[in-house]
């Protein structure tokens, strides 16, 4: 391999581990959570600080802000502050500075991240067709779902259609709906069956949900015992007490965990409305990254931002900027768009005195203005 051939192959490798933390989550089958253990913040009373490990800086620490191993917590006299860790226990963060109060014995919560694999560039649809919104891409807990899709301009009837794998025969549930894009699955539908793929699928009269690209777009029930599992789990969370907010966003997580996407992004939907917190809209964000939902997605990350600037919260904003960058690079295909937000990305990597991101946003800029060529 020549010399310039081998720096076009450092610089691709550098390309694909900006997006490692995006993409290493990612299982087989399209799950959005990782192995990693997940420890939140949930209820902070006063100043509280955090300093990642080979960071150079400390970051504020506000509601949602995700903590790991190696992390150095800087709570004053004066502050209080809980965090619930991956095994579904809630600690109070000690005074001082010192380490995140969890234990790894097990892991309940795990980190969820928000990403499209082979995402189709210029994908989503121009809106010349309806695009389900809801169930996609997810488990089920419940047996009456919501089943929302997007608006068609001029369309005033959509055919809406529950197919089980195997075709029409399976289930068959059909029904016409005017003037709404939203209905819950009636009690007097035919049952899902556990171990049973289906899909909705929503038509008007000159287009038809189908007509989107991609793989896994339909939907399943979570089998007995792993719904016996995650009620338990929310039972635990919903015994300590806490705000509406930060216990919806707790059990949106868990759900999340057990791939059960429609109906965390149902609850965070709702919550989201009266409690206004950064880390309840960059989830959502994350969820409808992960349903393929990226025109939903991107509003999400939006007003996550405004609200992540309001609550000072540099590493927030960062996360939130690199995500919308993934969204105008990979998807978008709008350079320039995903330029501002690298750029913004690398502005708050050095006011946090992390060196990693500021490097790999750096060269995110250089790969922008400069395309790799193919190698010889």
């Amino acid at each position: 391999m020549t010399q310039r051939n081998l720096v076009r192959f450092l610089i691709l490798l550098l390309h694909g581990t900006f997006w490692l933390p995006f993409l290493q989550a990612r299982l087989l089958q399209g799950q959005a959570v990782s192995s990693e253990p997940l420890n939140l913040i949930v209820q902070i009373d006063g100043q509280v600080k955090v300093k990642r490990q080979g960071w150079t800086a400390y970051a504020p620490v506000v509601f949602g802000t995700a903590l790991h191993g190696g992390d150095l917590l800087n709570l004053s006299e004066s502050s209080r502050a809980k965090v619930v860790c991956s095994d579904l226990t809630l600690h109070d963060v000690p005074t001082g500075i010192g380490g995140v109060p969890c234990s790894v014995s097990r892991v309940v919560l795990r980190r969820v991240d928000g990403t499209l694999i082979n995402a189709t560039r210029g994908w989503p649809s121009d809106g010349s067709f309806p695009v389900v919104l809801s169930p996609r891409k997810t488990k089920l807990i419940t047996a009456n779902p919501t089943l929302r899709w997007s608006p068609v301009k001029e369309a005033t009837a959509y055919r809406v259609t529950v197919r089980g794998e195997g075709g029409k025969d399976r289930l068959g549930w059909s029904k016409m709906v005017t003037s709404l894009t939203a209905i819950v699955y009636p009690e007097t539908a035919p049952r899902f069956e556990v171990g049973i793929d289906y899909k909705l699928i929503v038509e008007t009269n000159d287009g038809r949900s189908s007509e989107e690209p991609g793989l896994g777009l339909g939907f399943s029930m979570l089998s007995s015992n792993e719904k016996k599992i995650v009620l338990q789990e929310q039972k635990q969370i919903e015994k300590w007490g806490l705000p509406d907010g930060p216990t919806q966003f707790l059990v949106a997580h868990l759900y999340a965990d057990h791939g059960l996407y429609a109906e965390a992004i149902e609850r965070l939907e709702v919550i989201s409305q009266t409690f206004k917190a950064a880390a309840v809209k960059r989830l959502l964000g994350d969820l409808y990254m992960d349903v393929g939902l990226a025109r939903q997605a991107e509003a999400e990350y939006l007003n996550s931002l405004v609200l992540s600037k309001a609550e000072n919260d540099d590493e927030g904003q960062m996360l939130l900027h690199k995500a919308l960058a993934y969204i105008y690079e990979q998807i978008v295909g709008n350079k320039e768009a995903a330029a501002l937000q690298f750029n913004a990305t690398l502005d708050l990597a050095k006011k946090l005195g992390d060196d990693l991101t500021a490097t790999q946003a750096r060269m995110q800029l250089e790969q922008l203005k400069s395309p790799v060529a193919p190698l010889e």
